[in-house]
This record gives C-alpha cells, structure tokens and sequence, in this order.
C-alpha cells in the first residue's frame, strides 16, 4: 500500500533512521516510520491536526491515521513534548518517537480501534 505514496519531504531523514526500505516493513515497523515522518513534520512548523500532516507529507490520512493516534494518546503533541534542542542532532530520541508511533511504547492500539 506504501509503495505507491509519493517520496516524503523528509524522505531521506526516515530512510536515515529506519532504512531505505521503509515502505516494506511490516505495520507497526512502517507506523514508526510514518510516526517519525509526523512528527518532523510538527517540529518543522506544521500544525498537529491529521488533516494538514497528511497534507504537508502527501499521504492519505487512512495510512496515516494509527501512527498519528499513538503520537497522540502519548501526548507527543503537547508543547513541552518535542523539544527541539533535544532532538536537534540525537537519533536515539527521534526513534523514541519510532516507538510510539508503532505501539511498541506506549498504549498498544489494536488495528479494530479507529473512535478518534
């Protein structure tokens, strides 16, 4: 399904941290990648509405819908939560955001649950 999603703007960040292969990972991997793809989004500048990532990135908020849902439900949105000197040069901190993203940190999220 991710094969066809044009080339992110933070392509070769994600390819960086997770791999070239990104797209081929399985769900919860892939969520990690496309968590990490919201939230540099965020600290770039864009709002944390699903709305505007999806269109900033140009992904379909179907896909991703669950990877933003744990960022949330983690409370990554709020201001104090992504602190950009921390994460300025330190890829152990951008995969925290990898984890949460994919339910391995965190409130699991089964696939059935899309309320909100």
């Amino acid at each position: 399904m991710l094969k066809n999603i044009p080339e992110l703007p933070c392509e070769s960040f994600v390819r960086r941290l997770i791999g070239d292969q990104w797209r081929n990972l399985p769900d919860r991997d892939r969520d990690g990648a496309l968590g990490l793809a919201i939230v540099k989004s965020v600290f770039d500048g864009v709002t944390p509405e699903l709305n505007d990532i999806s269109s900033h990135l140009g992904v379909n908020k179907e896909v991703l819908w669950k990877a933003f849902r744990r960022l949330k439900m983690n409370g990554i949105f709020q201001d104090d939560r992504i602190s950009r000197e921390t994460l300025k040069d330190d890829d152990t901190n951008w995969c925290f955001y990898a984890g949460y993203a994919s339910g391995y940190i965190g409130p699991w999220l089964p696939d059935e649950d899309k309320n909100g």
